[in-house]
């Protein structure tokens, strides 16, 4: 129970959201990002924009890369999770491919820094009777847990032409995370 619990607030966490046109977008020009807390450092993909943790190329209606970390288990919930069990990702799984318009690629797991976690990739079809998507929107998660935080990025593309140079960007910043030693 405790999987499928933790795999629909993983899901509710990650699943990409667009950004608001109200916010400031900036040119990246020093691809080295530190957290504000310090705890991890990323390389941005240069020539993109950035507004806090989301990032886009041509506009965050035709892709977004967000990052984000955060407690995702109180202090004394006890043992950590293995975000790259097969149990939770066997519950992730159900769980997205339970959602209407989701078609699932992939979830395997995944190192993030060291640490074990997981890697999904899913597209929307569409659905009859529902108002259509963008066709070929596609997501790619990624997700580690070490003790009680969460380090999770993703990646939101809607343009099937570019989603291969997006792709590309995302997987070499994904692989530039580092966490911080405090």
């Amino acid at each position: 129970m405790r999987f499928l619990v933790l795999a629909g607030l993983l899901l509710a966490v990650l699943v990409p959201a667009c950004a608001s046109t109200a916010l400031e977008w900036e040119r990246i020009e020093d691809p080295h990002f530190v957290a504000a807390d310090g705890s991890f450092t990323l390389e941005l993909p240069l020539g993109w924009a950035r507004t806090e943790q989301a990032l886009t190329h041509d506009g965050w209606e035709h892709q977004t890369i967000t990052f984000n970390s955060g407690a995702v288990l109180a202090p004394d919930e006890g043992q950590a999770i293995d975000a790259a069990s097969p149990e939770l990702l066997a519950a992730m799984q159900d769980e997205l491919s339970a959602q209407p318009g989701i078609e699932l690629v992939e979830v395997r797991p995944a190192r993030l820094d060291g640490l074990a976690g997981f890697r999904m990739h899913f597209r929307r079809v569409p659905v009859e009777g529902a108002e259509a998507s963008a066709p070929g929107q596609q997501a790619v998660l990624y997700a580690a847990i070490d003790g009680v935080t969460l380090y999770a990025f993703s990646l939101e593309c809607t343009d099937p032409a570019t989603f291969a140079r997006d792709l590309e960007a995302f997987e070499l910043m994904v692989a530039s995370f580092r966490r911080q030693v405090h």
